[in-house]
């Protein structure tokens, strides 16, 4: 999602919804939608990855964005769990879809209808899937 100033003021209101935000507010009664859902800080994408790797002991990190990757930066965050991050580009989202239903695990983001469609596939499989700013 790009983080414009507009945006951002009409998100200084509290919203119940706000693009695909429902498909993490399902189980949620209550929540609603903040910048942290929408643009995670680099603190809370290496938090929660790293949390993530560590509970199902990955080796492999796939990261799908149209924005900047973090590459290094996860792969510094992650040196002592062996952890190899991997990136492609970011224009074949097909191949981003195919891995991200895959995958043993997945953080999307809650307001992203590209998250929601991964969400789908993987909910169908029964697939464990988090959110950044929600987990």
């Amino acid at each position: 999602m790009k983080w414009t100033g507009r945006e951002h003021v009409n998100m200084r209101k509290v919203k119940k919804t706000y693009m695909a935000s429902t498909q993490c507010f399902a189980a949620h009664a209550g929540k609603t939608v903040t910048k942290k859902m929408c643009l995670p800080s680099k603190e809370e994408v290496l938090r929660l990855t790293k949390n993530v790797v560590i509970s199902t002991r990955a080796k492999h990190v796939y990261v799908a964005t149209d924005k900047n990757p973090m590459i290094a930066e996860l792969e510094e965050h992650l040196k002592s769990q062996k952890v190899k991050v991997h990136h492609l580009d970011p224009w074949l989202p097909q191949i981003d879809l195919a891995i991200l239903g895959q995958a043993d695990h997945f953080i999307g983001n809650c307001i992203s209808s590209f998250s929601a469609f991964v969400k789908r596939e993987r909910d169908a499989k029964n697939k464990p899937t988090s959110f950044w700013g929600f987990s």
